[in-house]
């Protein structure tokens, strides 16, 4: 079905979910471009700012903590609202307080809770509030949007460099250093701004209001009717509950021991290293960051047709070639010898496109997805906040150890790392059923007798 024949309630539905993923990827991709500043001015050691970089994913560690209980307390919309304020909250503590780590961390810790509670909350709304024929687009969007905020931010940075300088320039400023890193964080309170005004205008989910009763939203929409979900009030350590929980918590760990979120935070770090110097950094990281755009908008097209299993099989599998193929480069620059040039950064930049094609192809479209379609009912809050806070507390770990890891062992082997988590993430995937087409209703029963 075409979005011009949906509903006015949807077509808001699937705004509002673009516009959380865009807050998302904001969130996350913002850093990269402005760490390489806050090096520059060497006010912090590596451990300082691994840990200024990670805060945010510690930010979501502590809103996971809280994530799921405060949706079932507040409701998903007030949850929405919430996320965007804080956003906007941080952003001035993050931009005037450079000089003091205190605050300066605290206000990383408040960006990553804002995007903690919007990774839980969102696609969980959508969930519970979108047709089954449409969930996948919906998510798609979401995650669509999230590798635009990524590109934006990437964007922004590039801008940013051209008018302050490359943070590797010599002779750079201080002024410079300062208004750079400013300028990455204070654009982006523009579109955080405008989820703000819109999640007000937000219905609660039918399924938080009702828990006994399935929305009609929840039917396809091509026919607005659906059987009333009935729920069992079961143990939670049924199979019909331990097993979709246990696999949730295995995706989202594994999508992180990826490296995904990790290497995302240090991209233009990475390609100087591999030989791209000055502005070719920021380009590399911004090449990679349209790739992941374009991909997500063929991978919407595939996901509510192909299926969510099969996306993700196909999906880390190639991922974790591409992952192999830049550890290839910096063993051969860091073991061998092999002097780092524009031809090492370009190869090194194909690497990166592998992994970061078949990673939008498969589980960056596919992972909240399946995670909010795997959790029935009884378990869906909590469960997505428990499997998130399994996902961050990994992210955080690796993103904040990060520097101390790779002068320790080197790049190579901390990519070779990545790869063999992919490989494990794809044995993981073998387990998981099909979701795709049903409705809530089937999926609630979709592990009875398993």
């Amino acid at each position: 079905m075409k979005s011009t024949e949906l509903p006015a309630r949807i077509k808001f539905l699937l705004a509002m979910a673009g516009l959380g993923g865009l807050l998302y990827g904001v969130d996350f991709g913002v850093i990269a471009t402005a760490e390489p500043y806050l090096k520059a001015l060497g006010i912090y050691s590596d451990g300082q700012i691994g840990l200024i970089v990670g805060a945010v994913l510690l930010g979501g560690i502590l809103s996971s903590l809280s994530a799921g209980v405060l949706c079932e307390w507040f409701g998903r919309k007030k949850m929405i609202v919430a996320s965007a304020a804080m956003f906007l909250a941080a952003i001035p503590i993050v931009c005037l307080t450079l000089n003091d780590f205190g605050p300066l961390f605290a206000g990383r810790v408040l960006q990553g809770m804002s995007a903690g509670y919007m990774s839980v909350v969102m696609p969980m709304y959508l969930t519970e509030t979108l047709p089954s024929d449409i969930r996948g687009r919906g998510t798609g969007i979401f995650q669509f949007f999230l590798g635009l905020g990524l590109v934006v931010a990437a964007a922004a940075g590039y801008l940013v460099a051209g008018i302050y300088g490359s943070a590797d320039a010599a002779g750079l400023p201080l002024a410079a250093k300062v208004g750079a890193w400013r300028a990455n964080f204070w654009w982006t309170m523009l579109p955080v701004a405008v989820l703000f005004a819109g999640s007000l205008f937000l219905k609660e989910s039918p399924v938080w209001k009702n828990p006994s009763k399935i929305s009609k939203l929840q039917a396809p929409s091509s026919d607005l009717k659906a059987p009333s979900s009935k729920l069992k009030a079961n143990s939670l350590l049924q199979r019909r509950y331990v097993v979709p929980f246990l696999l949730a918590v295995l995706v989202l760990t594994f999508n992180k021991t990826t490296g995904t979120s990790t290497f995302t935070s240090y991209l233009v770090t990475i390609f100087h290293k591999s030989g791209f110097d000055g502005l070719l950094g920021n380009a590399g990281q911004f090449t990679i960051k349209i790739v992941n755009l374009l991909v997500t908008v063929f991978a919407a097209t595939l996901v509510d047709r192909k299926g969510r299993v099969w996306l993700l099989k196909i999906g880390t599998m190639g991922m974790t070639i591409g992952l192999l193929s830049v550890g290839a480069v910096f063993t051969g620059i860091e073991r061998f010898g092999l002097e780092p040039s524009r031809m090492t950064g370009l190869v090194t930049l194909a690497g990166f496109f592998v992994m970061q094609v078949f990673y939008a192809l498969g589980p960056g479209i596919c992972v909240w997805l399946v995670l909010s379609e795997l959790m029935p009912q009884r378990i869906r809050a909590n469960g997505m906040a428990i499997a998130l806070f399994m996902n961050q507390l990994v992210a955080w770990g690796l993103a904040s150890t990060f520097r101390s890891w790779i002068a320790a062992w080197g790049w190579d082997t901390m990519f070779y790392f990545f790869a063999v988590n992919g490989l494990l993430y794809f044995i993981t995937v073998l387990f998981i059923p099909e979701t795709n087409g049903k409705s809530l209703d089937e999926l609630e029963h979709l592990f009875d007798g398993k």
